[in-house]
């Protein structure tokens, strides 16, 4: 049974196929899955930052919920493939922007932690296993952990755990929002 605290471990790699390889034994069946609320991997660059998540985050989020957004308003017009389809192109071009955000955020407030140049891998965990998840990421280089509070590192980390109800209300409590939004 999962707390309802969790935390942030982010843990660096010299070469992204280690990240890569870590992540996949942590979630793999028999690993640490039970502790995992989401994962990514987080590429530092000098220019720019890409951030690879397996549920493909706020775009694919994004794309999913405007075509079932766009179906809807479609039946209305009587042409629901055709809202389908203009629903998950605006869907997705407010994920993609959404993302840009959050990863420049991500990439701001970790910007110490995670150089340009590196490969990290983010993981929200329930924090009561925290140690046990960072002692499983046998090819990092170094990695940390830090339980979420109310700062806005907790906002950003949101959109690892987007398909996470649980997850998600126990970062809303942990964040000290209850759910007027």
């Amino acid at each position: 049974m999962a707390s309802d605290e969790y935390a942030l471990v982010v843990a660096l790699y010299a070469d992204a196929d280690e990240a890569v390889a870590d992540l996949r034994d942590i979630t793999a069946p028999g690993g640490q899955t039970g502790a995992i609320a989401g994962s990514g991997i987080l590429h530092r660059g000098w220019r720019r930052s890409v951030l690879q998540q397996g549920s493909g985050g706020t775009l694919a989020y994004g794309i999913g919920t405007g075509a079932a957004a766009g179906i809807v308003i479609g039946v209305f017009l009587a042409l629901p493939l055709v809202g389908a389809a203009a629903g998950a192109l605006v869907g997705g071009l407010v994920g993609r922007r959404v993302s840009r955000r959050e990863v420049d955020g991500l990439v701001a407030l970790l910007d110490d932690a995670i150089p340009v140049g590196a490969t990290a891998l983010l993981a929200v965990v329930d924090a009561e296993r925290l140690m046990e998840v960072r002692g499983a990421l046998g090819r990092a280089l170094r990695s940390s952990g830090r339980v979420l509070d109310d700062g806005p590192l907790t906002a950003h980390v949101r959109a690892f755990v987007r398909g996470n109800p649980e997850a998600l209300e126990a970062l809303d409590r942990q964040a000290g929002r209850t759910g007027e939004t």
